[in-house]
């Protein structure tokens, strides 16, 4: 027999598909476009590159 701890786990994990089948029904996967798929690439390789712009350097310019 299953002790509460383990039988509390599964319902927990039991929860946990549950919403991954609910998050996966309500917002639907859309595949990028050529262009969206091209600026995605091109990112990668800028980050790749380490061009790009710290998020607290980007605050600090935006907010002052």
């Amino acid at each position: 027999m299953k002790s509460d701890i383990e039988q509390i786990h599964d319902e927990v994990k039991m929860i946990r598909r549950d919403l991954e089948e609910i998050k996966t029904m309500l917002i639907q996967e859309v595949a990028p476009t050529k262009d969206e798929t091209r600026a995605i690439r091109e990112g990668k390789k800028e980050f790749a590159r380490g061009d790009y712009e710290d998020w607290k350097e980007t605050r600090k310019r935006v907010v002052s």
